[in-house]
């Protein structure tokens, strides 16, 4: 007796181990065998002949837990809920850009041009130091004071910081 129940079981469990495989083509062309499903935007066949429902491209009504088109699904019922833009919408954020474009690009000109100027004024500077002499500045006294050679080596170098700083 225990044979023939051993034996049935064993004839038996094929049946119970079957699995959903599924067929389809990927987006190189190379078909590929899963038991699980394909994304929902592919054409599939079961191998076993069950009919399958074919999906809907519509947001499930709840979510469920561990499937990996829930953010998917997600994104999609978001962007169901947009409404696209109309002409003048588009017209008009195209507008914004442009002036926003405009308004960089004028920021950056300036920005130039303060550039240009500061790099001139530190070669000016920088001229003056190197082709020597004596130099003098006007204290906070309002007197005239000689610089030092000390302070003329000093300005010669904080010149050329200068000049690399804006010049380049």
């Amino acid at each position: 007796m225990k044979p023939r129940i051993l034996l049935l079981c064993v004839l038996l469990l094929p049946i119970l181990a079957t699995a959903e495989i599924y067929k389809w083509r990927d987006t190189n062309g190379v078909i590929r065998y899963s038991d699980v499903p394909p994304p929902s935007n592919i054409k599939q066949e079961s191998m076993s002949g069950k009919k399958l429902v074919t999906p809907t491209g519509q947001a499930p009504l709840a979510e469920v837990e561990g499937d990996a088109t829930v953010a998917i699904n997600k994104l999609k019922a978001d962007d169901l809920k947009k409404a696209p833009p109309t002409k003048e919408e588009a017209a008009a954020k195209r507008a914004k850009e442009a002036e926003e474009n405009k308004k960089l690009e004028a920021q950056k000109k300036a920005e130039l041009e303060i550039k240009q100027e500061n790099c001139k004024l530190a070669k000016s500077k920088l001229a003056t130091f190197v082709n020597g002499g004596r130099m003098s500045k006007i204290n906070d006294k309002g007197e005239r004071e000689f610089l030092s050679d000390a302070d003329i080596a000093k300005g010669r170098v904080d010149a050329k910081n200068e000049v690399d700083k804006y010049c380049n």
